[in-house]
């Protein structure tokens, strides 16, 4: 029934079971509230929001902290892309102290002034050269663009940026153009635009933010109180927003220092209930109090509508400030909908859901790496093998050739231009002809690009300026982003060898030629479990080790494969060199990687993964979109999920709230794998429904 999605999951090596129990069809993630995440720190603390203040100074700043989105759909995942509105889009409605220097500019805006547009050219394309001079202009020329800016290409040199920022500053020209800086790239913006410029980019003008949170900071230090702790700690708690944006959003809306803004342990996604330890330097209570003055209980009880909500609580000063990787885990909580056993009769389904409960928690599950780290096109580990066979035009090609995932209009149209640039050209014969062009396609390749391209952006806009040096437009990528590809080919591997693994030697015993780990201290005095060798000592299983029992299947570990691991020995050890070997490298490979900016040492990671803390509880119900499970907010507020008894004249629903802690480096989804016996994409769990039989449309 689920074949198709068992199959995509296999291409990337996750294919067995750790437990015999049946499983079930399920719905995962129907409303954002159905899955709540609370971090653990190093200490076993559990995040939890118990302590919500309100009170804030009068001049502290109002705003506007819940957004109502979309209605959910009842396919859970499958509406995510239409809910892209994020708090940090009504910053524009933010007030601030510069709120009427801006009117003030804005209204000198209005008065006529008369611009040497000649002088503006020869200028600009001095910098950025004559076409994309001109491009500028005209689009600056123009009385409604269609676009709101201009991005420029990747400008490498730093003096030539600063002159353009000076040049759009000046008193000549700053009343028709300015300019911020967005991902590494110079965004352009037309006047009739200014008002919606985000308020923390700002590279022209007066009115920069940082410019005044620095000179605020400098005059807190000398203020601060020498007996007050220099870290605000407190826990944020947010709904249906990921980390990274509701961080710049605390930032922005307490006013704190941009270049600081607030430090956490770790990155929690968007599509959840999630609380996390976080800190601030030498920031007021009441600043960060300001946040919650919006009323509401969140959006965890209401069973149509989503909410994006930031919450912050727990504040106590402290001399330790919250460092990334400093945890020992995640709790996480989560409900199942409408679970089908493929049975009717309630007490067998009950029956067979404890089984599966109690098997998940007695073996575990196998300690694969989810489908998130392959890419939404599970292609990310065929890009890593290029690099390390030294071929970046095929890198190059895997990136930016269309897509199996559906991408829009526009995309595909950029993806399809970019695939035929060499027609009717002899690149082999004609290598002036072959770069004319690519440079030419790349140019029109860029403008086609979304804003969420940034890989794709980055490879035509480097090839615009040095046409077929692939290896040069695959390093102007960030130098995170080509780790990731790298390190999702070395996930395969281990996925495919843990597959093996488990198939021919059970999940259960150890056995002679496992790698076990013996000492790992790759946690630091202060937090932070680093990713690597350093503070791991392993060994080869032996004969004399199964003979005297000394270690458990939680002690065997596989290699993250590596230039300085260590490698299983046997049937295991065997196959991942046959594996490389068909893939066209060795282990060498990973030695002389062609990006000197990046080195694959390598690392450990256990086989299995034993949940601590499991627990779960079986649900009846009605209402498909009944609340079943409580937030933080909630249980302040007293409100309950709790409703009359499920009818049983009516249509019976089952549930589970499945509750667990694993370490920072498993994947919840793939827990939920070992329970279900189901795949973990997101297209699978779009296809399911939320009422009647849960895989129907798989059928």
């Amino acid at each position: 029934m689920a074949k198709r999605y068992d199959d995509l999951e296999r291409k990337v090596g996750i294919a067995e079971y750790a437990s015999p129990h049946d499983g079930f069809a399920a719905v995962v993630k129907a409303r954002y509230s159905d899955f709540i995440v609370h971090e653990v720190d190093l200490n076993g603390n559990i995040a939890r929001l118990d302590k919500l203040e309100t009170s804030a100074p009068a001049e502290a700043v109002s705003t506007p902290m819940q957004v109502e989105t979309k209605e959910e759909s009842n396919a859970g995942d499958a509406n995510e892309n239409s809910r892209k509105r994020k708090l940090s889009e009504s910053a524009a409605d933010v007030p601030s102290a510069d709120s009427k220097k801006e009117s003030d500019d804005n209204a000198a805006n209005k008065t006529e002034v008369v611009v040497d547009w000649n002088s503006f050219t020869e200028s600009l394309c001095k910098l950025v050269g004559d076409d994309t001079g001109k491009e500028v202009i005209a689009f600056l020329q123009q009385d409604e663009p269609a676009e709101q800016f201009y991005t420029l290409p990747q400008i490498s040199d730093k003096q030539v940026r600063r002159s353009i920022h000076q040049l759009i500053k000046s008193a000549e020209f700053n009343s028709v153009v300015r300019a911020d800086n967005h991902e590494g790239r110079l965004r352009v913006w037309h006047k009739a635009f200014f008002d919606k410029m985000p308020r923390d980019t700002f590279v022209s003008g007066s009115s920069n933010p940082a410019k005044r949170s620095n000179k605020q900071n400098k005059q807190k230090k000398s203020d601060w109180p020498k007996d007050r702790p220099n870290f605000l700690q407190f826990v944020l708690y947010k709904e249906n927003i990921d980390t990274s944006t509701a961080a710049k959003d605390v930032t922005r809306f307490a006013r704190l220092n941009p270049k600081r803004g607030i430090s956490y342990a770790g990155m929690k996604d968007k599509r959840g209930v999630t609380t996390q330890f976080c800190s601030a330097f030498r920031v007021e209570k009441e600043q960060l109090l300001a946040i919650n003055k919006r009323d509401g209980v969140g959006g965890g009880n209401s069973s149509t509508k989503g909410s994006c909500i930031i919450r912050v609580g727990n504040l106590t000063y402290s001399n330790e400030e919250v460092k990334l990787g400093a945890l020992t885990g995640n709790r996480f909580d989560i409900l199942l909908r409408n679970i089908d056993t493929g049975d009717d009769d309630h007490e067998t389904i009950r029956r067979k859901l404890e089984v599966a409960g109690e098997g998940f928690k007695q073996s575990g599950f196998i300690n694969y790496f989810g489908m998130q780290r392959f890419g939404k096109s599970v292609d990310t580990h065929e890009v890593g093998l290029q690099i390390l066979k030294g071929d970046f035009e095929g890198a190059v090609d895997i990136i930016m050739r269309e897509k199996a995932d559906g991408d829009g209009p526009r995309v595909l149209e950029a993806r399809q231009t970019w695939a035929k640039r060499f027609v009717g050209v002899n690149v082999k014969e004609d290598e002036a002809k072959a770069s004319e062009v690519e440079a030419k396609c790349a140019r029109q390749v860029e403008k086609m690009c979304s804003r969420f391209m940034m890989c794709e952006r980055s490879i035509v806009s480097s090839l615009s300026r040095k046409p077929r040096d692939y290896k040069r437009a695959f390093t102007s990528i960030s130098k995170n982003m080509r780790s990731m590809f790298l390190h999702a080919y070395q996930s395969f591997l281990w996925n495919k060898v843990a597959s093996f693994r488990i198939k021919t030697g059970g999940s259960t015993e150890v056995r002679e030629g496992d790698l076990v780990l013996l000492e790992d201290k790759s946690s630091g005095e202060t937090g932070g479990r680093t990713s690597g060798l350093k503070g791991k000592c392993v060994k080869v299983v032996d004969e004399l080790d199964i003979n005297e029992g000394k270690f458990t299947i939680e002690d065997v570990v596989l290699p993250l494969v590596g230039s300085r691991v260590d490698y299983p020995t046997g049937s295991s050890g065997d196959f991942l060199v046959e594996l490389m070997e068909e893939d066209g490298i060795s282990k060498d490979a990973f030695s002389r990687i062609g990006d000197k900016e990046i080195s694959l040492c390598g690392d450990y990671r256990k086989l299995m993964c034993k949940p601590s803390d499991v627990t779960f509880v079986v649900k009846e119900y009605n209402d498909p979109l009944q609340p079943l499970i409580n937030t933080d907010l909630m249980d302040l507020s007293s409100t309950s999920t709790e409703k009359e008894e499920a009818k049983k004249d009516e249509n019976v629903l089952f549930g589970m709230v499945i509750g667990f802690t694993l370490p920072p480096s498993a994947y919840a989804t793939i827990a939920l794998r070992e329970l279900t016996k189901r795949p973990t994409s997101s297209d699978y769990q779009t296809k399911l429904e939320l009422s009647g039989k849960c895989e129907r449309n798989l059928i």
